[in-house]
């Protein structure tokens, strides 16, 4: 037997062990990255342009017609 090549059976399963730990927080680590960065881009994309929403409400509630709801529009676009 050649004592530098075998591996007594408690250090092979400490080594698995420590390997399934290791692989666990990657796991954890990559999956809160995406989850981060997720939550950054949804939140990202719900800012809202609350005057146009109101130009909107208006509209649709009939205190504004067409033409009007339009150039407000165009205004409200070109102030950004």
């Amino acid at each position: 037997m050649m004592d530098g090549m075998m591996m007594d059976p408690s250090m092979m399963v400490m080594m698995c062990i420590m390997m399934y730990i290791g692989a666990i927080i990657f796991i954890l680590i990559v999956g809160a990255t995406v989850y981060v960065v997720a939550r950054l881009l949804m939140m990202k994309s719900r800012v809202v342009d609350r005057p146009l929403m109101m130009l909107k409400e208006r509209y649709v509630r009939g205190e504004i017609n067409d033409d009007e709801y339009l150039r407000m529009r165009k205004v409200n676009n070109d102030v950004k």
